[in-house]
């Protein structure tokens, strides 16, 4: 839904550089702020119209148990997606079979089972070639655009409107970084150096915002 949201607001004088035609890390921004929606009661309420969501307007929220392996997962990934496209793969005994296995061995929840290949059918490894890092890159970002505009009104049209004013309608068509500078209101963020890439780590993905609210 993010994006499609992200296709449809677009309003670029061209269409190669409209909604999701844009950085490859920042395209997953306006999906992933789309899921801390989807963890909101407030959202969540809009569809219950029996009632069955009551116990979410107690408080009683329960977090997504498997939340952290998920991104251990997506670490797991991106090394993964680094040493596909690092300089050591122009060798002939490159093995991208061998380097899941030591990977997986090494630093994954579950050890490689011998025999498999599983990265020949993942296609980001591929279609993002050394930006799959995005997906965390990205879930930082949209946690502290959820924390700084959403969590107590999420659906508060100023808040929604200064999104796709200053993020959505520009695609591709934008610095991302002046975009996302724009959208938090920070200088360091819009100059887009190492600076703001260091303010984005600093940041971290901070996941508990995407449970009832807190920072």
């Amino acid at each position: 839904m993010g994006h499609a949201m992200h296709s449809m607001i677009g309003r670029t004088e061209y269409q190669n550089v409209s909604g999701t035609r844009c950085p490859t890390d920042f395209v997953e921004l306006p999906s992933i702020l789309m899921e801390h929606f989807l963890n909101s009661p407030a959202v969540l309420a809009l569809f219950d119209r029996d009632g069955t969501y009551a116990i979410h307007q107690n408080g009683n929220q329960q977090e997504d148990p498997c939340r952290a392996i998920d991104t251990h997962t997506q670490i797991l990934l991106a090394m993964l997606d680094q040493r596909y496209h690092h300089g050591d793969v122009v060798s002939t005994s490159f093995d991208s079979t061998r380097v899941l296995a030591e990977l997986t061995t090494s630093r994954g929840l579950i050890p490689y089972v011998p025999g498999t290949s599983w990265q020949t059918q993942f296609g980001h490894l591929f279609g993002y070639g050394a930006t799959y890092y995005s997906y965390l890159f990205d879930r930082a970002i949209a946690s502290r655009v959820w924390r700084m505009l959403f969590t107590e009104k999420p659906l508060d049209r100023q808040g929604g409107e200064h999104y796709k004013q200053t993020v959505l309608k520009h695609g591709g068509g934008k610095d991302p970084w002046a975009m996302v500078g724009s959208l938090l209101r920070s200088s360091i963020l819009s100059v887009g150096d190492a600076a703001a890439m260091a303010e984005v780590g600093r940041w971290r993905i901070e996941d508990e915002v995407a449970f009832g609210g807190r920072s």
